[in-house]
């Protein structure tokens, strides 16, 4: 009964709880490569891919049951005829920055940099999508300025390089880490997009029926540390 499309830019697109996900707090600028790609099934991620994986599907909310999929009328008539609304999940890696919003290599040396699901609406990937056509996304990270926390307001422009791309040419032992919790994330991300209920279960937790948080951050490599000093300082040069 699964309501979920994969899909990327150009591929399979629609015109239309609490977890570890992305979310900007206002007034914050976030660096990050998108991190799902082809290539996660056999432990490797093709940054030369068309695009980058993007899964969604149309949700509705309801207190006491959370995000669950919409798979038709009675389920918009259960959620007291609200149109459902398209949520769009994808994997990011948040890179850690200073104050000043420049990379900073001493959080990067302790492994800080995070893999996280981001829930998104569809008005924002049509926002950053023309970006992808001009500075592809597994050449280029992006940067994220959140300008409210409430309601996810941002905006997004293209870095001149993508880390995550570094790290795979420089430090293959660093990025085969990093690729086991993007598979990891990508594994469950239908998840925080939205429970596929029947629509008995969501009566039953209507009624009164009443996850473990996972963790996000890569563990510093002794081993690599050397090369992650190397890819950092190339990239502020």
């Amino acid at each position: 009964m699964s309501g979920f499309k994969q899909f990327g830019f150009g591929e399979g697109e629609e015109p239309e709880g609490k977890s570890n996900r992305f979310k900007g707090v206002g007034g914050a600028s976030y660096r990050v490569s998108f991190a799902w790609w082809p290539g996660i099934e056999d432990g490797d991620l093709d940054l030369d891919a068309q695009t980058p994986i993007f899964t969604g599907a149309q949700r509705n909310y309801l207190p006491g049951v959370g995000y669950f999929l919409n798979h038709g009328p009675e389920y918009t008539k259960i959620a007291g005829n609200e149109p459902p609304r398209m949520a769009i999940g994808t994997v990011l890696i948040v890179w850690p920055l200073d104050s000043q919003g420049n990379l900073d290599k001493a959080a990067m040396q302790k492994g800080e940099m995070q893999v996280k699901p981001w829930i998104f609406s569809q008005d924002k990937y049509d926002s950053f999508k023309p970006i992808h056509k001009e500075f592809p996304f597994g050449s280029h990270d992006m940067t994220i300025q959140c300008t409210d926390t409430q309601y996810q307001k941002m905006t997004f422009s293209p870095c001149k390089e993508s880390l995550l791309r570094s790290i795979k040419e420089k430090a293959p032992k660093h990025f085969a880490k990093i690729v086991e919790k993007v598979a990891s994330v990508a594994g469950t991300i239908q998840r925080d997009i939205g429970r596929d209920l029947t629509l008995d279960q969501i009566r039953e937790k209507m009624s009164g029926s009443g996850g473990a948080a996972r963790p996000t951050s890569a563990a510093p490599d002794p081993q690599t540390t050397e090369d992650i000093d190397n890819i950092v300082d190339n990239l502020l040069d």
